[in-house]
């Protein structure tokens, strides 16, 4: 399971993540709506998965970007 850290760390690194209108996200309440997110980008889908089959990716390059650091 992804936490919301996660989806908003992925958006800043996905070069697909593309941010759904801004009406569309003006009417929901929550405080994350405001944040680039993958829960805010118009490849996540109601399934709560991304159409691009971008997620695992992203993170994976992350974690090994950390590792090089360590």
């Amino acid at each position: 399971m992804v936490s919301r850290e996660q989806f908003r760390k992925i958006a800043l690194y996905c070069d697909e993540y593309s941010c759904k209108d801004r009406d569309e996200l003006d009417l929901k309440s929550s405080k994350d709506e405001h944040y680039e997110s993958c829960l805010n980008c118009i490849h996540y889908n109601e399934k709560g998965l991304c159409d691009l089959d971008l997620v695992d990716k992203v993170l994976s390059s992350l974690s090994m970007e950390q590792d090089l650091k360590s």
